[in-house]
């Protein structure tokens, strides 16, 4: 099946992406298991565990797991039989150097279905277009009350 097209971007000579998800493993400092405890992130990080847990579900944690031929050549049934890890590597990839989120992201996460969600509930009324544009506005007046410069 043949693979989908790159994410929509600014420049169409220019892979463009950002990163929106993760996760992390630690160890606590007040830890009582310090050493199996990071035995263990160790394992699910840089050794057998990262097989284990990709099989589960996540997202390989190094680059040679995101390269693999076995990662990137999964069909799923959910997708038609796309291989939809192909899409995946290459826009973690195409992040762009500098990307951060916002300092107020959960809020602005928060609102996204006010805004944007309309386009998909309204039956028509707003469009994609509108509730971005709704959901910037929100966003920047927010940003500007708590005290950020934004434009």
């Amino acid at each position: 099946m043949a693979r989908g097209p790159p994410q929509p971007r600014w420049d169409a000579d220019t892979p463009a992406c950002a990163e929106n998800g993760g996760s992390s493993l630690a160890v606590m400092a007040a830890s009582e298991k310090q050493a199996l405890a990071y035995s263990f992130v160790e394992f699910c990080s840089a050794q057998d565990g990262i097989q284990i847990r990709i099989d589960g579900g996540a997202f390989p944690s190094t680059t040679a797991e995101l390269d693999s031929e076995d990662f990137l050549g999964k069909e799923f049934e959910y997708f038609g039989g796309q291989k939809a890890n192909e899409v995946l590597s290459q826009a973690a990839k195409d992040v762009l150097s500098g990307w951060t989120y916002l300092p107020f992201q959960v809020y602005a996460n928060s609102i996204f279905n006010d805004h944007v969600g309309k386009a998909y509930t309204t039956g028509g009324d707003t469009t994609i277009a509108e509730g971005l544009a709704s959901w910037q506005d929100a966003c920047i007046a927010y940003g500007n009350q708590q005290g950020f410069t934004v434009s």
